[in-house]
């Protein structure tokens, strides 16, 4: 059984397959060949094929009034068939004659994805990576001190499966790591830890408890020193797994608050709220999120599904008024960055047809978001594109205000572009979009600038041995300081 995922977002596809635990392959189709070749009648699509190869089922839509027929299909072609057990490999269960045909049976391909990257007032700078180097899923970190590299050195580096790091600076200069683990027992959970406190091999601190899963853990600080969390959970309804809904909490009192509900809760449960981003203010945070939005009784703004949606907290964790920031496209993957003077700019990847690509196309879209009267309503931004597909969009913004927007993209499907542009407040609009790194796929991207104004970016680029994280310094503009 093949699950092809079609120009989805690779974080988001990942949190899918170790939430339903399926030991099946999962084929990222960021061109969406497959489908083009195969389905043209949109999702859910199901398909049977013989050993021949021979197409013999193909549906769309729910299945549960084909499960007869289907399982009787499947009763034929597994006739006389042997069982065989899955593997888990980096926290992903996989059939052996998979790790077979990609000669992961004998060694694990290198797999260093979802980098984060942080800058210090002391001129450090801090990477945290997801890496398999041990067989499993470990998060790393990697520290600048102003001279060299250190060594990567272990964050959480257990038998369990341990991934999505994230790290950000405090005002005070401390270092805060999270991440999504299932050390705590049998579901996924968000744990959190400081530097200090890894050095000192103090046991990190299970955030949640949660019933089902916790994923998606983002962390931020105001410039107050108060520090926020922010992730998702997925909640039953009935006996299936199906919703999520996005929490918070924040640092108080030498321990993390009691978790604050984000996403709103005067709709109905089928509302899926997902990959939330938080960024600090002068005091208080914004959080933003992707809704899966199907215009629920109160919010009459004109949206579709997915749309971005947002919300202010303050140092309390008080929720203020929900906000639209994107529109009728499918708009995931969020990311926001605090402009200072500008305001608070949220950007995100955007999925709709495109006449330059003679059918669905992904652009990466930014906007300001406003929490006045106005609401959510100006237009957005659409930089670069159309590109087949867009990926992990991040902003990155200097003590003296300048706001950077980092992303990969491919214009074909399998060549990756990594690529940033800066807003110009005296014009007030964004450069154009200028290619970063082109070799190697560059993937994953995070970025911050260090107390010289210097822009530092980390992202998964590919090595003859799997996927690496590479660091580099980024030179400034002609004419910026």
């Amino acid at each position: 059984m093949i699950r092809v995922i079609s120009g989805d977002n690779e974080l988001s596809a990942l949190e899918f397959q170790k939430h339903y635990r399926l030991p099946i392959v999962h084929l990222m189709d960021p061109s969406r060949t497959f489908g083009k070749k195969y389905n043209r009648d949109g999702w859910p699509f199901m398909m049977l094929a013989d050993p021949q190869g021979r197409i013999v089922y193909k549906k769309n839509g729910l299945l549960d009034r084909e499960e007869g027929a289907i399982r009787k299909l499947l009763d034929g072609m597994l006739d006389g068939q042997p069982g065989v057990e899955p593997v888990t490999l980096d926290g992903v269960a996989y059939m052996p004659a998979t790790l077979e045909r990609t000669g992961e049976s004998e060694k694990p391909n290198r797999r260093e994805r979802f980098s984060s990257l942080a800058c210090g007032p002391d001129g450090k700078v801090y990477v945290v990576f997801g890496a398999n180097r041990d067989g499993n899923s470990d998060i790393l970190m990697r520290v600048f001190d102003g001279r060299a590299w250190s060594e990567d050195r272990p964050v959480a580096a257990t038998i369990t499966d341990e991934y999505d790091g994230t790290v950000t600076v405090d005002e005070r200069n401390r270092v805060w790591i999270c991440w999504t683990s299932n050390a705590g027992g049998e579901n996924y959970n968000i744990f959190a830890s400081t530097l200090a406190d890894v050095s000192a091999s103090v046991e990190p601190v299970q955030v949640t408890n949660a019933q089902d899963d916790a994923m998606h853990g983002r962390m931020a600080c105001d410039r107050k020193g108060n520090v926020y969390l922010t992730y998702f959970k997925w909640h039953k309804m009935g006996s299936r797994s199906r919703d999520k809904e996005v929490y918070a909490r924040r640092w108080a009192d030498n321990k993390w608050s009691a978790e604050v509900r984000i996403s709103p809760a005067d709709v109905p449960e089928y509302e899926d709220h997902s990959d939330p981003a938080i960024t600090g203010l002068d005091e208080g945070a914004v959080i933003c999120w992707s809704w899966d939005f199907h215009r629920p009784r109160g919010y009459a703004y004109e949206a579709e599904t997915p749309t971005i949606f947002a919300r202010r907290v303050d140092a309390g964790l008080k929720p203020g008024k929900i906000i639209p920031i994107s529109g009728r496209r499918i708009d995931v993957t969020p990311a926001l960055g605090d402009g200072r003077k500008e305001g608070i700019w949220c950007a995100w990847d955007s999925l709709g047809s495109e006449r330059m690509l003679s059918g669905y196309g992904k652009t990466l879209c930014v906007k300001k978001a406003s929490f006045g009267a106005a609401g959510g309503r100006a237009e957005s931004i659409r930089l670069g594109g159309p590109a087949v597909n867009v990926c992990t969009p991040a902003f990155a913004v200097s003590r003296a205000g300048v706001t950077t927007l980092l992303w990969s993209e491919t214009t074909d499907g399998h060549k990756w572009a990594l690529k940033h542009t800066e807003f110009d407040p005296e014009r007030d609009m964004w450069s154009k979009p200028e290619t970063v790194e082109s070799r190697g796929n560059p993937r994953f991207c995070s970025g911050s600038y260090d107390s010289a104004e210097q822009l530092w970016i980390s992202y998964s680029t590919e090595s003859d041995d799997g996927r690496r994280i590479a660091v580099r310094k980024i030179q400034p503009r002609e004419g910026q300081p």
